[in-house]
């Protein structure tokens, strides 16, 4: 007998807890931003593997992070003025940016980030 495949365990523990446990949507909404921000990874990888290249780890995560924060400061104070400031995450995972807002952003700069340094660490 063949062991069943990660993949499938996950799906069927993601499944006992969302069904056993009342999970909030704002955790939802952040765990969905992460998984874009792993999604996007798998897009720009080349990109940012320059910029790690060139500056290091360190150099790299501060001004990824940077731009993340500067974005999210940015979309809030617009937000607050009437204006929301167009972005992948409010076009590409509306439920997300819908239940997480200002913070949709960051989260899924995180879990790109989480995802890059993921994949330098495996080789």
């Amino acid at each position: 007998m063949q062991r069943i495949p990660m993949w499938a365990q996950a799906g069927f523990w993601g499944l006992v807890a969302g069904y056993k446990f009342d999970v909030p949507r704002r955790l939802i909404a952040a765990i969905m931003a992460f998984g874009s921000g792993v999604l996007i990874s798998a897009l720009s990888f080349e990109l940012i593997a320059e910029a790690y290249d060139r500056g290091g780890f360190n150099s790299m995560a501060v001004r990824f992070l940077g731009g993340a924060a500067v974005y999210t400061v940015a979309n809030w104070v617009l937000s607050r003025k009437g204006a929301i400031l167009a972005m992948l995450v409010d076009t590409m995972i509306p439920e997300a940016f819908e239940v997480a807002h200002d913070f949709a952003g960051l989260i899924t700069v995180a879990g790109f980030l989480a995802a890059f340094a993921l994949g330098k660490l495996g080789g």
